[in-house]
């Protein structure tokens, strides 16, 4: 078999293996080249994620200023529950001075102090709320606790007086004057004690009542009997609060100062007591900077 040859341009005889080297070398050539387009650009690449500037992405940018919110509004009233073990007075007993048949009866709707308690033999008796109970007549000049107590009430019902003074002046018999001619009664500024019924409190309720009309009295004896009133309370379970807290008990409201988590005082108590058989009164209170209201 003969083998077949090729020539070249100049005539000379060229073998298969040439030709097999040459396109070889071409191959290399090509990959070198792409190998060095790979290797610049990553060159560059690189090169500008290390000089070109940093960007966030958009979710980690910068925050933007906030200038309003939603805002609602809750109460807060502060209420606790607590307990509350009321003190009850002592029933009083009203002792009257004058004596004679009783004409007309005022003390349906209770007893108020400078107001007309009845009329016995057609005279005004007066009630009169004062710190010591009328004894005795008085007059211009006397002196004592009891004047001191009488020019005291005399003044908190707005009539002449003077005041956190012990003795009766002239200024004493001018508000007893206005007083007796309110009620019906004639008087020279004089006080006879026949004149007056003296109760414990500026109003009370009475429960037992004996100047009824034509019914007859005698100075000193007893013509009606006053229940027994609130005089503070215990908060069993309360704590000291810093601020006043407010308690309304039975329809009344009264002011439980600050830090004073046990006792009120008579004059915050309320004034209607709760059921004698009832010793404990539960009860929800509440500081006062939210106003809130205690309740049963």
């Amino acid at each position: 078999m003969k083998k077949r040859r090729n020539r070249g341009k100049n005539g000379k005889t060229v073998g298969n293996g040439s030709i097999s080297k040459t396109r070889n070398s071409g191959r290399i050539s090509v990959i070198w080249l792409l190998l060095a387009v790979v290797v610049a650009v990553s060159l560059t690449v690189g090169a500008c994620a290390l000089w070109l500037p940093d960007r966030a992405p958009a979710l980690l940018g910068s925050a933007k200023e906030i200038t309003s919110a939603p805002a609602g509004v809750q109460e807060y009233t502060g209420a606790t529950q607590v307990t509350m073990i009321p003190t009850v007075s002592q029933t009083r007993e009203l002792v009257g001075n004058a004596s004679g048949t009783v004409t007309e009866d005022m003390s349906s709707q209770g007893l108020t102090s400078g107001k007309t308690a009845m009329k016995v033999n057609g005279v005004s008796v007066v009630a009169l709320a004062t710190a010591t109970p009328m004894y005795r007549d008085l007059a211009t000049g006397d002196k004592g606790d009891d004047v001191l107590a009488l020019n005291n009430e005399l003044a908190r019902l707005g009539l002449p007086a003077s005041a956190k003074s012990t003795t009766y002046t002239w200024n004493t018999s001018q508000g007893v004057k206005q007083l007796m001619s309110a009620a019906g009664n004639t008087s020279d500024g004089s006080l006879p004690l026949t004149d007056v019924l003296w109760i414990p409190a500026a109003s009370v309720r009475v429960g037992e009542w004996a100047g009824t009309v034509g019914a007859t009295v005698a100075g000193g004896s007893v013509v009606g009997k006053v229940p027994g009133s609130v005089t503070k309370f215990s908060i069993q379970n309360g704590q000291p609060s810093e601020l006043d807290r407010t308690v309304t008990l039975i329809g009344q409201t009264a002011t439980l100062k600050a830090g004073t988590p046990k006792w009120m005082t008579p004059s915050s108590a309320p004034k209607s007591p709760p059921h004698r058989n009832s010793s404990h009164s539960p009860a929800t209170c509440s500081p006062q900077v939210w106003k809130p209201a205690c309740s049963l």
